[in-house]
């Protein structure tokens, strides 16, 4: 996406959580990070991620797992392990001078800023620690929406806000096994790594001052794969047509006044004359996990193919050795995380699938019985699409499948794997490849970045 959108005229910047890759052949070789992927600036980022193994607050780790937690400005590590302190505020801040850089210099602009929270309550700073009334977990989702804040607040003042369409997503639902420290799906069923809707199914929230109308609800069935082809019909460019695309276009649904009903199966629409509409078919989205076909939403109805072990916070508590006092995780559980080849018994595999009403059964609580007529007729009318698509996809070999010590990063390569630096950039981004890590020290840099005066009470209840 940014590749085409620098082609379309627009600047590209990308700050925060990367999780896309590192290196490929060396240590240092960054080639799979953002600045090979089109974005033209590059600030604080984790190219890894930010969870459980990067406990600096000792809450459940004597120390942070070296090689996991980096903190990287471009392509160069400047903190192996990091440090939470004041790195919301440092994505902030590059954040800010990215979008005032490109105003000064009359450029439309795309920010792609990869949120660290909230896989879990690792750290959460002073401004924020102690605020909420859901503990250590609330103070981090308070640090979260201040981030988010500060950045819309600077769209504002920067005059962009009836020029800049923001879009605020999440890539899985939460951590169901860590007990009161993951997260909650409400009344969905599952949560990350799982093909239940409380795993895949994530807010959407789209903002555009002047064209968006404010506050409405849409129960169209969309994709996050659909963000893609939607910015480049905004903008009037097109996406690449040397390969199969899964998005769509959603602009109709995100502009039009009135939410449009949700297009049903032809079956249903036989037994409901009354509520039938003008789309041509449903909208069929396909979910697998590495080549293992695992679920399929078509309209309102809902299918598994595969299942995985269903986590529950009342069923992790009456496991010894889970949850401990009040729901604190005793072990980073992450049971049952495959795609079914390396724990066969943590799946379940049907070759007539479940089905599932997702509009009266958001639980996916209760099946339906498949063999009623009108239920049959809606999976006949899915199977044969499903067939297709199968049959149209190249199934692409993985990128990260090998890995070898080789291309784990690290600041002082003579000592792997005891890699331990604690660096600030002085001056500009530094290019890709540089191995300059030198400048102030971290206490200045703290200082610094403390020094901005930021409004942390305006989230506070």
């Amino acid at each position: 996406m940014a590749e085409a959108l620098k082609d379309e005229g627009y600047a590209t910047g990308f700050v925060g959580k990367w999780h896309l890759g590192v290196n490929a052949h060396s240590h240092n070789d960054g080639e799979h990070l953002p600045y090979n992927h089109g974005f033209d600036y590059v600030g604080t980022n984790l190219p890894l991620s930010n969870g459980w193994f990067c406990d600096e607050e000792k809450w459940h780790m004597s120390t942070p797992e070296t090689l996991m937690c980096l903190l990287y400005k471009n392509a160069t590590i400047y903190q192996q392990p990091y440090s939470h302190y004041h790195m919301s505020e440092a994505f902030v801040d590059d954040a800010i001078d990215f979008m005032r850089d490109c105003q000064q210099q009359r450029k439309p602009f795309f920010l792609y800023y990869g949120i660290a929270q909230p896989h879990v309550d690792v750290y959460s700073n002073d401004g924020f620690r102690g605020s909420s009334k859901r503990g250590r977990y609330g103070d981090m989702i308070r640090e979260m929406s201040w981030s988010v804040g500060a950045i819309m607040d600077e769209v504002k003042r920067l005059g962009e806000d009836f020029n800049t369409i923001s879009i605020f997503t999440a890539d899985n639902g939460p951590h169901l096994q860590l007990c009161n420290e993951g997260g909650d799906a409400g009344v969905l069923k599952g949560g990350k790594m799982q093909f239940w809707d409380g795993g895949i199914r994530v807010p959407g929230i789209f903002r555009w001052t002047g064209h968006i109308p404010p506050a409405k609800i849409s129960d169209e069935v969309v994709s996050q794969l659909d963000i893609f082809p939607t910015l480049m019909s905004i903008v009037g460019g097109s996406v690449p047509d040397d390969r199969k695309m899964d998005g769509q276009d959603i602009s109709s649904t995100l502009f039009n006044w009135w939410p449009e009903p949700q297009p049903e199966p032809v079956a249903v629409k036989q037994l409901y004359k009354q509520h039938e509409v003008t789309h041509s078919e449903p909208r069929m989205l396909v979910f697998y996990c590495e080549a293992q076909l695992f679920a399929v939403r078509y309209g309102s109805y809902k299918f598994h193919f595969t299942t995985q072990k269903t986590w529950t916070k009342e069923g992790n508590h009456a496991e010894p050795g889970r949850c401990g006092d009040g729901g604190f995780p005793l072990d980073n559980n992450i049971e049952c995380a495959s795609c079914g080849n390396l724990m066969p018994e943590c799946f379940t595999y049907y070759k007539t699938p479940l089905m599932y009403n997702i509009y009266k059964d958001p639980n996916e609580a209760y099946p339906l019985n498949g063999s009623l007529p009108e239920h049959k007729a809606v999976l006949d009318e899915m199977m044969p699409r499903l067939e297709a698509f199968k049959a149209d996809m190249v199934i692409a070999p993985p990128l990260l499948a090998s890995r070898s010590t080789a291309t784990i990063p690290c600041c002082t390569p003579g000592t792997f794997p005891d890699c331990t630096c604690n660096y600030v950039y002085e001056g500009p981004v530094p290019p890709p490849g540089s191995a300059s890590q030198t400048g102030h020290t971290s206490e200045e840099f703290l200082e610094m970045i403390s020094s901005h005066d930021y409004d942390y009470s305006m989230w506070y209840d």
